[in-house]
């Protein structure tokens, strides 16, 4: 699966469950300047930047984000993901599903 191709961008976040199993979910947002997802209260959680420049934080810590760019939340942690200028698409890793 080409995750690039499946990037949904547009005037609302762009959400799509790539898989959903007992192990883990993957969740793919496409996100535009400005938009922004958060979330809280998951397992363990890992955000991998795949396209274009934005912001991934959690708990406290922010980082600036380009391809290839991973962080590690802490169970529970509160974090999220803000896009910088232009697009922005981020693979959410979520083990176990919650």
């Amino acid at each position: 699966m080409n995750l690039l191709e499946r990037a949904r961008y547009g005037e609302v976040r762009g959400l799509e469950i790539l898989a959903d199993h007992p192990e883990v979910r993957l969740v793919l947002f496409s996100l535009q300047e400005g938009q922004e997802v958060r979330g809280k209260g998951e397992p363990r959680v890992h955000l991998l930047c795949l396209e274009g420049e934005g912001l991934l934080w959690a708990g406290n810590k922010e980082v600036a984000a380009t391809p290839g760019t991973l962080l590690a939340c802490e169970p529970g942690e509160p974090h999220g993901a803000k896009a910088g200028e232009g697009r922005f698409l981020v693979l959410g890793i979520v083990t176990p599903r919650p």
